[in-house]
Parts: structure tokens; sequence; C-alpha cells
């Protein structure tokens, strides 16, 4: 399995794409008009995720993240974290699998059973990280482009509804404090671009990933950026906070000479698109990674157990709140600081010293 580098650049674009439907409600609710700063500071936070993720990940380029965390701090400590990361990616993936189901099911499929939209979902996702990465990889270079131009018409067709005045002031009157705790459930979302620690190794252009992986999620969060212009401009800042997908309504204002209306369909499948390449990075991960950590050869046999557990949790939510606003808070207040940031950021200081150690003790005793 081998990735390119627009392989690469695509999947963490594409799955980074879900963060603008799902984040800018409760970043409204918490930051106000300071609602795009906001962004613009969960942008800059997840640049500097991916950054350190790619910085680790070069420090062992033909490895993947299970692989190397045991040689950086030792077998055992090594091979416990990255259980309980294995155990972080099975439960992540099952609650952004609900995440897409509350929002498909509530959009498209109200008298469809809702188990049905999880598990049409799942199947697909199974299938076509059978395949592996590199299927998906492709898949990626296929849907991204689409996603790219869907958000770029979206833009396009609400220009006639801006109201520019709307965007100032820049801060609210509570000052910058409210503007950085809206900027941390972005931040943490955005963060995701950590699985690249799963993805370096199997690039054919190492020297590419750094560059690669930056601009893929700086796209992103520009992307974000705008998004949540454009909802301020269309909406003001109170509005959005009231509502789940304030993204989605939005584009239910699209209506050039009473013609061109209900082009909502089109934002809901650019959002299934890039659901389907999130969901397939985390299965791909956990299985290949658990396969890894217990020596199995066939990391594909694992695939089933893993969708199985993904979709228990995907269903075991009892309401919206707990998938929408709960495991958020859980995101941004454990995760983010400690399995996206504070970790790796570690790993990648105790695996710098060590390769420099190294290196100096070649130097000082060459026959070595």
């Amino acid at each position: 399995m081998k990735l390119t580098k627009y392989q690469y650049f695509w999947l963490l674009l594409s799955m980074e794409i879900t963060t603008l439907l799902l984040t800018p409600s409760i970043t409204f609710k918490e930051a106000k008009q300071g609602a795009p700063v906001a962004m613009l500071f969960a942008g800059a936070a997840s640049m500097l995720v991916a950054y350190i993720a790619i910085k680790l990940s070069l420090l062992y380029p033909e490895e993947t993240f299970v692989e190397y965390v045991p040689k950086i701090i030792g077998k055992w400590l090594g091979k416990t974290i990255i259980f309980a990361y294995l155990l972080l990616w099975i439960f992540t993936a099952g609650i952004i699998l609900r995440q897409y189901a509350d929002f498909v099911h509530s959009a498209l499929f109200m008298a469809t059973p809702f188990w049905l939209v999880v598990l049409f979902m799942a199947f697909v996702m199974v299938y076509a990280v059978y395949g592996g990465l590199h299927i998906v990889g492709r898949c990626s270079e296929v849907i991204g482009p689409l996603i790219i131009f869907n958000i770029t018409l979206f833009k396009i067709l609400t220009i006639v509804n801006y109201r520019p005045e709307r965007i100032l002031p820049l801060l609210p009157i509570e000052g910058i404090m409210p503007v950085l705790k809206g900027s941390t459930l972005a931040a943490s979302y955005l963060s995701e671009s950590f699985m690249i620690v799963m993805l370096v190794a199997f690039l054919t252009d190492k020297k590419k990933a750094l560059s690669s992986g930056l601009w893929g999620v700086g796209i992103a969060a520009v992307i974000l950026i705008t998004g949540v212009i454009d909802v301020l401009l269309i909406m003001d800042n109170t509005v959005p906070a009231k509502l789940l997908y304030p993204i989605y309504y939005i584009t239910q204002y699209i209506s050039i000479m009473g013609f061109i209306q209900n082009l909502d369909i089109l934002l809901v499948v650019g959002t299934i698109f890039s659901f389907f390449i999130k969901l397939c990075l985390y299965m791909f991960m956990t299985s290949y990674g658990a396969a890894q950590l217990f020596h199995i050869r066939k990391w594909q046999s694992l695939i089933w157990i893993v969708g199985i557990l993904i979709i228990a949790v995907a269903l075991f939510p009892r309401s919206v709140d707990e998938s929408q606003i709960n495991y958020p808070q859980f995101w941004r207040n454990i995760v983010f600081p400690i399995f996206l940031f504070g970790i790796p950021l570690l790993l990648w200081m105790i695996g710098s010293t060590r390769n420099r150690m190294k290196r100096s003790d070649q130097l000082e005793d060459p026959k070595s």
C-alpha cells in the first residue's frame, strides 16, 4: 500500500471538511461576533498539531505510529499508549458515524430506520478499507475536488445574501477570552490531522510529507474560516448559535431568480463524502494498528471486528445531545490537549533527543 503526495493531501483536506458542519454552532455560541477570529486561531492550532505529528513521523519515516512509539519510550509503556489510542480511535469512529447518521437522517431520510443509515455507511467503509489505504486515497482524489467544487458553488450563489456590515466589529464586547474559548472546539476537530502519524509511512515521497500535509490542513482551515464568515454575513451572530447545523441552513437561502433553489442536497452529498473519507481512515488506522500491535499477519481480518465495535458505539447514544454536545466537550477538554497535542509533543521531543544522542555516539565511535 502506497500513497502519493496528492492522495495524502486530498485525504487530509477531504476528511477535515466535516468540521465545517459540526463546529460553527458552538463557536458562535461562545465567541459570538468573534467567530471568524476564533476559527483563525483554530486553524493556527491545527497546523501546529499537524506539524508536530509530521515531524514525529519523520523521525521514523518507514514505520507507523504503532511501530515507533515503543522505540521512543520503551516496549511496555509504548504498547500501553498505543492500546489507549486504538480504543480512542474506535470510540471516535463510532461517534463520527453517529454524527453522520444524525445529520443525514434529519436532512434526507427521516422515514428511514436510523440503524439502517448507520449500517449502510458501515458496509461501504468496510468495502473500501478492505482494499487497502491506497483505495481510500484514490477515492479522495475524486471526492476532494468534488467537495471543493460544491463549496465554491455555494459561496458564489450565496453572495447575494451577504450583509457586509455584519462583519464588524471583529471581536465581541466581552473581549478576546470568549474568542479563545470558542476556538478550542474547531481546533480540536481540525487537529484530527494527527492521523498523519499512521499515513507518513505509506508515502512514496517522504520529502513532501510536511508541505503536502500542512497545505491540506491549511486549506481546510481557510475553508472553515470563510464558511463561518458566510454564516455571519447572512445570519448575523445570534441565530447560528441556536441552530445545530448553521452551514446547512444558509444553503436554503439560495434562490436565484426563483429558479435555482433547493441546492442543499449538494451540501448533504459533499458532507457524506467527507464523513466517508474520515471514517475510512479511522477504520484503517485501527485495523492496521491493532494488527501490528498484536502481530496479526493479515490486518484485513480485523476489519469486521473493528466495524462491529464502531457500529455498537454509533448506536449507543440515546439522543442527538450525547453525540453533538456531550462528545464534543469530551473531545476538546480531554482528547485534544492530551492525545492530539501533549503526548505527540512529548514523543517528538524524546525521539529527537534520542536520535541526536545516537548520532553523537556514532560520530564519537565510528567503528560502531
